[in-house]
């Protein structure tokens, strides 16, 4: 009876030695739930870790987004992508023994096309493709430029509108679609927009009229400088008699290191594109020059309205064809690439967020 005891308290004691051994290697495992993971931008992420075993034994959830901002210690919640690019959603979780876990999901995040049409009055947001995603009209006639602007800390839409010669800038909420300001633009004919985002961030504006490049402050839109062609001509051999904004056909900027960027713009007088040096003062209040390096490059596309920069190529609305047209701006050769497809009458303004 004794020897039957002792052997099964010795069974059980074993047991229980070789379950605690099991149950101090094993530790948690880390478990994402994410929707959605591929989208343009802005993308809104959902993201849930309480899949992570066991349920009960962890202590922490820390979540990094592969951005610049700080991570995040929760069980669960959202995240947006404010720029195109794959990304690293990574989860760690902490166990109550002190262990941790890890593991990751790729992001990505496309980049979203914006379009203006004059003759429906609408505002498109396309993906690369030319699929529709979303639309809304807009309160005023005749949108030409558009850009994707910040201001206050959030992302805004700035679209330059005709409107029957009560010509009006509009700052607009880009997912709801709504008119935050209604602001009067300079002159008479607004044609497109571009918005610096580093060094001073700023609005630049060509109107087609007064044919002048206007510096303009994004939260009132105050003009603080003004540019014609006179003005080039004494600081750009480049233009000498040259058509040189007699008929704009598309502006945007893109940054440079350590610096206020670039001006890319489009004389549709004789299909030339320029690019344009920013050289700012000392604060935004402070005369910004502008200077235009190198020699201008012929752009073969004879019924443009807008223009934009993305990853180093030029993309150009073609308002015959319809069709947004890859170019390099460089030598001026159409790469073959193209968005077509999507919806409108007369695509007018065109911006590439990314």
């Amino acid at each position: 009876m004794m020897k039957s005891t002792y052997r099964a308290l010795g069974l059980a004691l074993l047991i229980g030695v070789i379950g605690l051994l099991a149950g101090c290697g094993s530790g948690p495992i880390a478990v994402i739930d994410a929707t959605s993971l591929t989208g343009v931008v802005p993308l809104v992420v959902s993201f849930d870790g309480t899949s992570s075993t066991p349920a009960n034994g962890i202590s922490t959830y820390t979540w990094s987004f592969g951005t610049d901002d700080p991570d995040v210690h929760a069980e669960s919640g959202t995240y947006t992508y404010e720029h195109a690019g794959t990304y690293t959603l990574r989860l760690t979780v902490r166990g109550d023994d002190g262990s941790t876990a890890s593991t990751s999901v790729t992001v990505t995040v496309k980049p979203a096309v914006w379009l203006t049409d004059a003759k429906l009055n609408t505002v498109y947001k396309l993906d690369m493709q030319g699929h529709e995603i979303t639309s809304f009209s807009l309160p005023l006639t005749e949108p030409h430029g558009i850009t994707v602007g910040e201001v206050g800390g959030k992302t805004w839409l700035f679209v330059a509108c005709k409107n029957g010669g009560n010509q009006r800038i509009l700052r607009i909420d880009p997912v709801t679609g709504n008119v935050a300001q209604n602001y009067s633009a300079p002159a008479q004919s607004p044609l497109n927009l571009t918005y610096q985002a580093e060094m001073q961030k700023q609005l630049w504006h060509v109107d087609g009229l007064s044919r002048k490049l206007y510096r303009i402050n994004p939260p009132d839109l105050q003009v603080y400088d003004a540019y014609g062609q006179s003005y080039f001509k004494a600081t750009s051999p480049q233009v000498g008699n040259l058509p040189f904004l007699w008929n704009p056909q598309g502006l945007d900027w893109t940054p440079e290191t350590n610096a206020a960027g670039y001006l890319w713009y489009f004389e549709g007088q004789n299909r030339m594109l320029y690019k344009i040096k920013i050289i700012s003062g000392y604060d935004i209040m402070s005369n910004t020059q502008l200077q235009i390096v190198g020699d201008p490059v012929n752009i073969p596309i004879f019924s443009a309205s807008a223009i934009d920069m993305y990853e180093g190529m030029l993309w150009v609305i073609d308002v015959d064809t319809h069709a947004i047209i890859e170019v390099d701006p460089t030598t001026g050769v159409l790469t073959g690439n193209k968005i077509t497809g999507f919806p409108g009458a007369a695509p007018a303004g065109l911006e590439i967020q990314h």
